[in-house]
């Protein structure tokens, strides 16, 4: 009877049940069908779905997870979604507002008592029905039973609309429902994202290191909804909590009072489209008869109580609550996360995360000379549209650690070395970014130059085999320093320390150059420096500054980056050291 919409998991259509009843009827795609997995995902979610009961939710009518095509039909809700609404009415006001608060939190009452998480709350999964408003799309919820097989590494959600616990990789559960109600009493209230509009990875900086501006909630319930937003769940009110304060703020009790008070000052956006779009001509002349302006007060009454009219209540795309999956899905490797914003001052280079451990000879390189990361989930993530290249040096960082995270492991070539010295090597080979905060990457090269044997090397969680011997320890002059070398100006989680540190970086496109102190030099750069100074670089070196250029792909993933140290030497100019590396086939597994 025509097409609804359609997302990552299905397309959704308009259908009648048997009784006459409208029902949104979800078909999962072909490529999806034949996916073991997925089957077992959608009986999932099935399953969740029939065991939500709530007066602001809506049910699954009939199923089949063992189809050619699975299906499901559910409930069909006409409406504007509340983040449509906002955009074309702005914020909620009055009962509005508050019969929106009460109803999510009735809802997730329901929610959160049959064990399940819903892990998606945000503007476009709370439809403002004729009835009240309905909380929609459990596509990726969690049951908390352990049936979930959301894969291993998968971060799932809307950027700016998850926990911080969920950006953190750590366990969703009720309390970050919550966190999301409060997210949508702000938004509601001020009409306004409450964590404003950016790249996904700086809307991650900002869930987990900023507080979410409540000053324009309704007085009786902002410190309710401060609370709800609190960064540690456990700090967080429950949902039965949240219902009981907001009810006693609207002056109600319990799920009868809810209803009434809803069927009384309940006024959703009403404008009249054809359900039959092939019927549009008919029915016109039967919508205007029905038009609100036409019926009235008492036929937006009988409306609101499920009576059935030809034409549907929503004057905007209307969303079924079978859940669409249109989230953001993003693939992340075994443990990773997002972590706090960029420092301008130096940070110190903490451990580094356990990666494989190495053999015990010291006269080997590995067995596995291949440096593994983790395989990327099989699944296909929502289409993306790109957003511009980064501005500002907070920006490039945290765009460079997401992009890391995603696909840490590349194939270069370096050349590099301190002028006026033999000190030069030329390398080739891949590294893998392990944990870009830590200031380590793990390196499979062969290495060659004037002063340096051809070899081949592997690093590992900072130490050096052959030999098995702490990147910190070598000695410039020696043989094996060109790995510190190495190591200290082309790794990924320099790059990432050098951006973020510097000033006065400008942009042409994607490529990038700026400078740094010195002294705002940490992690193994800094102890390069120091190690070819033979101490602190800040005693004998404290005028010089390096300056970069960097270029990025479309992914913010580095393609060269060139850098070099400039040391000031008086009357007899400045001594420059040079370092070139070129980066290519980023991937998350080898």
């Amino acid at each position: 009877m025509g097409r609804l919409g359609a997302g990552g998991m299905g397309v959704v259509y308009a259908g009648l049940a048997p009784d006459g009843a409208r029902v949104a009827v979800k078909l999962v795609h072909d490529s999806l069908a034949g996916d073991p997995e997925f089957r077992m995902r959608f009986a999932r979610e099935i399953s969740v779905l029939t065991r939500v009961r709530g007066l602001c939710t809506a049910r699954i009518l009939e199923s089949d997870a063992d189809a050619a095509r699975p299906w499901l039909a559910a409930e069909y809700v006409p409406g504007r979604t509340l983040g449509d609404h906002v955009r074309a009415d702005g914020p909620l006001t009055g009962d509005q507002w508050f019969g929106l608060v009460v109803g999510l939190a009735e809802a997730l009452v329901a929610v959160h008592a049959v064990d399940v998480v819903h892990r998606d709350i945000k503007p476009s999964n709370v439809i403002l029905a004729p009835n009240g408003p309905k909380l929609v799309d459990f596509g990726i919820a969690r049951a908390l039973d352990g049936t979930s097989v959301t894969r291993t590494g998968a971060l799932v959600g809307t950027p700016g609309w998850l926990s911080p616990e969920e950006y953190r990789s750590t366990s969703a559960g009720p309390a970050a429902d919550v966190y999301g109600w409060g997210l949508l009493a702000v938004y509601a209230a001020t009409g306004r994202p409450p964590y404003g509009t950016a790249r996904p990875e700086v809307l991650a900086l900002r869930v987990l290191n900023d507080p979410v501006d409540t000053s324009e909630v309704p007085e009786p319930l902002r410190e309710l909804v401060g609370r709800a937003l609190a960064k540690d769940p456990a700090s967080r009110p429950s949902a039965r909590e949240i219902l009981a304060e907001a009810s006693q703020a609207w002056r109600i009790d319990g799920t009868d009072e809810l209803t009434t008070r809803l069927d009384h000052t309940w006024e959703p956006p009403v404008e009249d489209v054809s359900w039959r779009k092939e019927e549009e001509e008919e029915q016109a002349g039967q919508e205007e008869q029905d038009s609100p302006d036409k019926q009235g007060e008492q036929g937006r009454r009988e409306t609101r109580k499920g009576g059935r009219r030809r034409g549907v209540l929503a004057g905007t795309v209307a969303v079924a609550v079978v859940g669409v999956v249109g989230a953001v899905l993003w693939s992340l490797p075994d443990g990773a996360g997002l972590f706090a914003a960029p420092s301008s001052t130096p940070r110190s280079t903490p451990p580094s995360a356990p990666v494989s451990t190495p053999p015990s000879s010291p006269s080997t390189v590995p067995a596995s000379t291949t440096l593994s990361t983790p395989p990327p989930p099989s699944t296909t993530p929502a289409t993306q549209i790109r957003p511009e290249a980064p501005e500002t040096t907070a920006d490039l960082a945290a765009a460079l650690d997401l992009a890391l995270t995603m696909t840490p492991s590349a194939s270069f070539s370096y050349e590099g070395g301190f002028t006026q010295s033999s000190a030069v090597a030329t390398v080739t080979g891949r590294v893998v970014n392990r944990t870009a905060h830590a200031g380590r990457d793990d390196f499979d090269i062969r290495i060659g130059g004037d002063e340096f044997d051809d070899r081949h090397v592997v690093v590992r969680d900072g130490v050096l085999y052959p030999g098995k011997k702490n990147l910190l320890s070598l000695k410039a002059g020696t043989a094996e320093w060109a790995v510190l070398m190495v190591a200290g100006t082309a790794g990924p989680s320099v790059i990432g320390e050098v951006v973020a540190n510097s000033t006065r970086m400008e942009r042409k496109g994607h490529t990038y150059s700026g400078t740094l102190a010195v002294d705002k030099t940490n992690g193994l750069l800094r102890e390069l420096l120091d190690s070819w100074m033979g101490g602190d670089v800040m005693k004998e070196g404290s005028r010089s500054y390096l300056t970069y250029l960097l270029t990025t792909d479309t992914h913010d993933r580095p393609k060269a980056f060139h850098l070099v140290w400039s040391f000031p030497t008086g009357s007899a100019g400045i001594y420059r050291a040079d370092f070139t590396t070129t980066y290519s086939d980023w991937r998350s597994a080898e």
